[in-house]
């Protein structure tokens, strides 16, 4: 074949044939669940339920739930979600007070004992700003102070999971805990303190562009992307920087992975059990933080190819 051609048309045709077997081998190894949000949850062809990923922010874009997504709602017997707020409603022994008293430290040991004074001032003045109480900024776990220093919101109402469980419980539907309190806070209590303190350190140095960062975070969760969702939600951290990567790929293992073991399991109880009681009747509904659902780590992925369930998407308009 190449006799009949040119040189420089050679030439073409091989830089096409590397470019076509490139393409072929990105896309075989491309990460699987890297898009969509709203996915269908099925065994032997019999659907049990749906999940829904969300973003943990009360900004009307996101809690204004498309009317597709509500109507597979509504027609749901069971609702599950992360672990029940805490307060006394849902979680009568782990209140809101119990739950704050396990992300400090006691014992008359404080935050700058572990982080130091600079570190423990910049989080005191954060955190004070936008209403905590002086003893908690103070006490505050660097792992806990971590996730607490963000920008206030301007909006007002629940995030969406506490949206649904509210209107769950009016319609009277199965409610489920895919993981409890203790397996949450469990999830960070083993997270090594030098990596905890690495983290909060670079959240601090990068708070001024915090802002930024949700409104990316925000962009990225309404197209469905959950890559650029992860990529936006972890910028504090200066991934060319070796020891930084290295803490947060401990951060990630903690937050992140090693949870989604635990809510892939116990979704197990739900589906199945929806596959003889719920059958024909719209199954379970399922609200995890979108990151949940990233790649082979993630959920989806597990639900397949660990428990044998079919996952086909359903893209939202």
């Amino acid at each position: 074949m190449f006799k009949s051609l040119s040189g420089s048309r050679k030439f073409l045709l091989v830089i096409l044939l590397m470019v076509a077997v490139f393409s072929a081998v990105s896309a075989y190894n491309k990460e699987p669940y890297t898009e969509g949000i709203f996915w269908q949850v099925s065994k032997d062809g019999e659907v049990l339920g749906h999940i829904y990923g969300t973003i943990h922010m009360n900004d009307e874009k996101v809690t204004r739930i498309d009317k597709s997504v509500m109507n597979i709602f509504d027609n749901s017997v069971g609702y599950s979600i992360e672990a029940f707020p805490s307060s006394h409603l849902w979680n009568p022994y782990h209140g809101f007070e119990n739950i704050k008293k396990r992300m400090m430290f006691s014992g008359g040991k404080t935050l700058a004992d572990v982080a130091g004074e600079k570190t423990a001032k910049d989080v005191f003045q954060i955190l004070t700003k936008n209403g905590v109480s002086k003893e908690y900024a103070t006490k505050i776990k660097p792992w806990a102070a971590m996730f607490s220093i963000s920008a206030k919101s301007k909006h007002t109402g629940p995030i969406v999971d506490h949206k649904l469980l509210d209107l769950a419980s009016i319609q009277e539907k199965e409610i489920y805990q895919i993981e409890s309190p203790e397996e949450l806070l469990a999830a960070f209590y083993a997270m090594p303190m030098d990596s905890q303190v690495a983290l909060l350190k670079s959240k601090i140095k990068y708070f001024p562009e915090i802002q930024e960062t949700l409104d990316s975070m925000l962009a990225a969760y309404l197209d469905e992307d959950l890559q650029a969702l992860m990529d936006a939600s972890t910028n504090f951290v200066d991934k060319n920087d070796q020891t930084m990567k290295k803490h947060l790929d401990i951060y990630l293992k903690h937050s992140v992975y090693n949870r989604n073991h635990v809510m892939a399991h116990y979704m197990l109880l739900p589906f199945l059990y929806g596959l003889d009681r719920y059958k024909g009747q719209g199954g379970t509904f399922v609200c995890i933080g979108a990151l949940h659902l990233l790649g082979k780590k993630g959920v989806l992925y597990l639900l397949e190819n660990q428990y044998g369930f079919d996952i086909k998407r359903i893209k939202i308009k």
